[in-house]
């Protein structure tokens, strides 16, 4: 979890200090600290250990990657003395020229050590000591520690052990501090070196088919929606009573003795007379639609209300259910060298606009539409067939066919904040290789049906310095799908209401 504050700005004045401050005690006990910022609960810098602490982690910040330090606080890092998640103990105040005095010995002092202040920030009668360390920058020395600590040999244990090693090459990783590794010695010697490539020949495209979709469920389009919808639902007027007549009968002799066409005809009529009355008699097990009109109207009446609050939700699941709005990113590297965890992220500043994911929206769904006036008949023995039906168990291998599962592919992290920024997952790139980015469908308002959204990207990488920026254009449809379209099946036309997937 990430503290709640600013990160994109170096923090400097007492104000934004005294935010870190306050975000670092109020953030989650759970809450890890970061590359970019350390915290200890309680200590005083007069006492040797907390020196070698403090002195520790300013080497460990000083000795970062800088574009990787860049991304937060423009590079700056800080190490806060007296504040932890969860609690304000403080710590004692010192002179800032006496801290820099005891922590020279093993940091070094400008220009033969990096460089870092002190400041004392209070916070509600406690005063919290911030040791602000400078950005990292390409071409800067590898920071060594320059003396020895000791730990204290009063303190119980096996006798005196080395708390700092002079010579030793100190770097921040992930959230602690810690002796250099051989892939930390080669950062900081490209580091030292400034040879370090810049970001360059990187193209973000995408694909033809790719396009926003624009959302037309605002409140005058559902209200209008909902003028309608009564007419959808009318009942069909009746069929005009057929004529009843008297089942013929067969005269067998007659036919015998005439042996003519007439006779012929009159028996097959007869045949269709009596099978006519079987299914008569056969029909006797049904109860008609006993519901008047008042009572079929008041059922509409709750079906529209009902729907009307579900509908700007509904239509929105419904689109994305629909694959509508489909956007993919493609990345492609124009060079001749490889690139590897190349990461883009595009910004798209535009109001009224989202982009969502796999399992990003709820499961939303219109009530049951009422059965049409006159449809609502059953059959008294049914309840019998079912029970037959639900004995024999039959199994459903409808699943089989249902795509339950998410297609696998490169990750995206989504936020929908007054904005869209899309933060794609690294990818790896060879020499004139294009891959495609993770899948996202982009949904704006109608103010954008038939324009295009002015979409800003970036480039960077963990093996080449600098920051690439560029645009590219993402289309918007012309026409929103109707609210009719949305609720009808997808191969049935809209309008179609007898056999919508709603009722």
């Amino acid at each position: 979890m990430t503290l709640n504050l600013d990160t994109l700005k170096p923090l400097r004045s007492l104000p934004r200090l005294e935010e870190l401050v306050r975000a670092v005690r109020d953030a989650p006990t759970s809450t890890q600290e970061q590359h970019f910022v350390e915290w200890k609960r309680e200590g005083d810098a007069a006492d040797k250990k907390w020196r070698g602490e403090l002195a520790m982690q300013v080497l460990g910040m000083a000795n970062r990657d800088p574009d990787a330090a860049a991304a937060w606080f423009g590079g700056c890092a800080y190490v806060l003395l007296g504040v932890a998640p969860g609690s304000l103990n403080g710590t004692p105040v010192h002179d800032s020229a006496k801290i820099e005095g005891w922590l020279a010995p093993y940091v070094g002092r400008t220009p033969d050590g990096p460089e870092w202040i002190s400041t004392y920030v209070e916070v509600e009668g406690k005063h919290v000591l911030v040791l602000t360390i400078e950005p990292p920058k390409w071409g800067d020395p590898i920071w060594t520690c320059h003396k020895e600590l000791l730990a204290d040999p009063r303190v119980p244990g096996d006798g005196p052990k080395v708390a700092l090693r002079e010579g030793v090459i100190y770097v921040r990783h992930k959230a602690s501090t810690e002796e250099h590794t051989a892939a930390d010695l080669g950062m900081l010697q490209r580091r030292l070196l400034g040879s370090r490539r810049r970001i360059g020949g990187i193209s973000v495209l995408l694909t033809p088919d790719s396009s926003a979709v624009p959302v037309d469920a605002n409140p005058e389009t559902v209200a209008a929606w909902a003028e309608r919808a009564p007419k959808a639902l009318e009942p069909p007027p009746p069929p005009p009573p057929k004529p009843t007549s008297e089942p013929r009968t067969i005269d067998i002799d007659e036919l015998r003795a005439t042996g003519s066409l007439r006779s012929t005809a009159a028996m097959l009529a007869g045949i269709s007379d009596l099978a006519n009355a079987s299914l008569k008699a056969a029909a006797l097990g049904y109860e008609p639609d006993n519901r008047t009109r008042e009572d079929y109207d008041k059922e509409v009446e709750t079906y529209i209300g009902k729907a009307t609050k579900a509908m700007p939700a509904f239509v929105l699941r419904r689109m994305f259910d629909r694959e509508m709005g489909r956007v993919t990113f493609l990345v492609r590297n124009d060079t001749d060298d490889p690139i590897h965890k190349l990461q883009v992220q595009v910004h798209i500043p535009a109001d009224g606009v989202k982009a969502f994911d796999y399992g990003d929206l709820p499961d939303v769904d219109l009530p049951k539409r009422p059965v049409m006036l006159g449809k609502a008949g059953r059959n008294r023995f049914a309840g019998i067939d079912a029970g037959v039906l639900s004995a024999l168990r039959v199994p459903d291998y409808g699943y089989l066919s249902r795509n339950v599962v998410p297609s696998v592919g490169r990750g995206v992290r989504i936020a929908n904040s007054g904005s869209v920024t899309l933060t794609f997952d690294p990818v790896d790139l060879l020499p004139r290789e294009t891959v495609d980015l993770a899948e996202v469908q982009v949904f704006t308002s109608v103010d954008h049906a038939g324009a295009a959204l002015a979409a800003e990207w970036t480039a960077r990488s963990l093996e080449a310095s600098g920051v690439l920026p560029g645009t590219v254009e993402i289309p918007v449809d012309a026409h929103p799908p109707t609210i009719e379209e949305l609720i009808a099946r997808p191969e049935e036309p809209a309008g179609d209401d007898d056999d919508d997937e709603d009722g």
